[in-house]
């Protein structure tokens, strides 16, 4: 493969040939990783409740864990239904087969 080669194809360079792929994997793997830590959060917040064994302070703490991990899965869920209406209604692609086909 001679680089100075105009007439090469850019696929024997780049591994990212679509950047449709390229944005619905990273909002993809952005949105699992959310939905991840949110569930560690619930999780946490949970064992210390259990853990608590009456301390105000540690039942608070745990408490706010939990009010924090449900309120970033909300937003998270947000992000989702807005990546998926952005899609959809301005017409910046569509997803179809785990793919986002961008239309230029």
């Amino acid at each position: 493969m001679n680089p100075t080669n105009i007439e090469t194809p850019a696929s024997q360079y780049f591994k990212i040939q679509d950047i449709g792929v390229f944005i619905a994997n990273l909002v993809n793997v952005a949105l699992v990783i959310a939905s991840l830590i949110c569930l560690v959060f619930l999780i946490w917040g949970g064992i210390d409740w259990i853990t608590s064994q009456g301390d105000k302070a540690k039942y608070e703490e745990a408490r706010n864990k939990i009010t924090y991990a449900l309120i970033g899965l909300g937003i998270t869920a947000a992000v989702w239904l807005v990546w998926q209406l952005a899609l959809y209604f301005l017409g910046i692609g569509e997803v179809s087969g785990g793919r986002v086909i961008l239309p230029f």
